[in-house]
């Protein structure tokens, strides 16, 4: 299915296409974006200008060419600040359904925070966060607990709204009076952590263009050798250094870095601005970027109850906290893995997120069975915005994959991003790696583990009952595989594995040792 969102904001609107799987999982395809400026002016005005209006209607019958030639039936238009602050909204809408064919939907301030909440929580799953979303008009933020949202606020912090409000011209640079001005007037906007009655533990997430643009911009400084946004951490020391330096150049001059380019250069000097005095006022030492939001907050609403999203209500709260957590919970590996897997986190061996990121392992192993070129196979994982992981935790996830398949090329991948990873983490390669393997042969023959730890868990024996229809269980791959893991966890591995046919049972019994297998074969009633 094909999934058309159009994004009416205060700067710009935004065509985003999404191809929507089977399993409701879902990618962007295509994207579209015109700089309309259909809130020039308001501040002053309350109305929509005629040459701000013309200006969007071209852009959507651009848009509605491109939904028409790619036959789109589902297209969910929505406006923000600046259609919902304007006197002279109904003309305005009338006018864009008349000539478009488009029937906005105007999102209150509380809808555009929860539906933006929404698409950033599904995508970083960070169950205590104060969230963010910089857009040309306006500043919404959302602070929860435990994925239970406490408050929400809206304010008439946009980059492009501040922008026209402070700067003398579209050129030059903010004066120092008017920098300080803007400042004070943001932190005077700002509530403190007191009225948000923030956790200690909050973590700091965003949104937007504006902070996408500059997310970019510190990688270009800090020669990041990733090229992902989504996840991507940025320090406040980095955020200061950078807003101070916007500040002082020119719209043009600013035009001129690849990471900000012509359609920002006006607003990302107030919109780093922004971010800045809110991670100033709110001790923040660092933020993490989403590259999801409201335009994925407004799919997932369709995509998990159609008709409650067409209902004229407001969105409803209880229902968005439902939805990120049941889908934020890490899921448990299959029956036949834990008996494994589980005593290695208990005993220590394998720490809680290596286990996550088995587990995204295992999800993911499946659907690599086909992949010839490991560099295109490892290219795919990582550019998956993949929930809850770092940019090094991801990396960790795609180089065990390539590990399980080629070792020497998860080898010289390692090599090459060593920048972002640590020396631990080819550790935890090898050990997932081997985990997966494992796993992988205990569901193909359907078998039944228990596993036991010995000399002071210097030792495993595992013993394997295998299903009574899979007799051939590949008693030599499974050995190989033993010494890898016994290579990556640093310990001796034991293991029986028994057959059940009816009153007839098998056992064979081999006992790894570090070059030759002893094997040995009973025979019992």
């Amino acid at each position: 299915m094909k999934v058309s969102v159009i994004d009416l904001g205060f700067n710009s609107v935004k065509l985003v296409n999404y191809y929507v799987n089977e399993d409701n999982s879902y990618e962007i395809y295509e994207e579209k974006r015109m700089n309309v400026k259909l809130g020039e002016g308001l501040n002053f005005t309350g109305h929509l200008r005629k040459k701000s209006i013309q200006r969007t209607i071209n852009s959507l019958k651009f848009f509605r060419d491109i939904i028409n030639f790619q036959s789109i039936k589902n297209v969910f238009p929505f406006a923000t600040s600046a259609v919902r602050e304007a006197n002279n909204q109904k003309e305005f809408l009338e006018e864009i359904d008349k000539e478009t064919g488009f029937q906005f939907r105007v999102l209150s301030g509380k809808e555009e925070s929860l539906y933006s909440y929404l698409g950033a929580l599904k995508s970083t799953c960070i169950p205590t966060a104060l969230f963010f979303d910089l857009g040309g008009g306006s500043l919404e933020m959302v602070y929860a607990e435990n994925f239970k949202i406490k408050k929400f606020i809206s304010l008439p912090l946009g980059a492009l709204r501040l922008s026209r409000s402070y700067k003398d011209g579209s050129d030059i640079t903010f004066t120092k009076k008017n920098y300080s001005r803007l400042e004070q007037y943001i932190l005077e906007e700002l509530p403190d952590r007191s009225e948000l009655d923030m956790s200690p533990d909050t973590t700091l997430v965003g949104v937007g263009g504006t902070l996408r643009a500059i997310a970019r911009y510190d990688q270009e400084i800090q020669q990041y050798i990733l090229d992902k946004i989504h996840n991507y951490r940025i320090d406040h020391e980095s955020i200061d250094s950078i807003s101070k330096k916007f500040y002082k150049m020119t719209t043009h001059e600013i035009a001129k870095i690849d990471a900000i380019g012509n359609s920002r250069a006006e607003t990302i000097t107030s919109g780093a601005c922004t971010i800045n005095m809110l991670m100033r006022k709110l001790g923040f030492n660092r933020v993490v970027v989403s590259a999801q939001g409201l335009r994925e907050g407004i799919l997932l609403s369709f995509l998990e109850s159609p008709q409650q999203y067409y209902k004229e209500e407001d969105t409803n709260q209880g229902q968005i906290e439902n939805y990120v957590r049941v889908n934020c919970e890490l899921g448990m590996v299959s029956t036949y893995s834990q008996d494994l897997i589980l005593p290695l986190v208990y005993h220590g061996m394998l720490r809680e997120r290596e286990y996550e990121i088995l587990n995204l392992g295992i999800k993911r192993i499946s659907k690599t069975v086909l992949a010839t070129n490991i560099y295109n196979l490892f290219y795919m994982i990582m550019d998956e915005d993949i929930s809850y992981l770092s940019h090094s935790e991801q990396l960790v996830l795609a180089l065990s994959i390539i590990h399980t398949k080629k070792p020497k090329s998860a080898n010289r991948l390692f090599k090459r991003y060593e920048t972002i990873l640590q020396s631990q983490n080819r550790r935890s390669i090898e050990k997932i790696s081997a985990c997966i393997v494992i796993l992988g042969i205990l569901e193909r023959y359907k078998c039944n583990i228990q596993v036991t730890f010995c000399d002071e868990k210097k030792k495993i024996v595992i013993a394997i009952i295998a299903d009574k229809d899979n007799l051939q269980f590949p008693k030599m791959l499974f050995n190989n595989v033993i010494k890898k893991f016994e290579s990556a966890f640093d310990i001796r591995v034991d293991f029986s594995i028994s057959y059940k046919s009816g009153r007839m049972m098998r056992t064979r019994t081999a006992r790894t040792e570090a070059n030759s297998p002893i094997v040995s074969i009973d025979k019992g009633g």
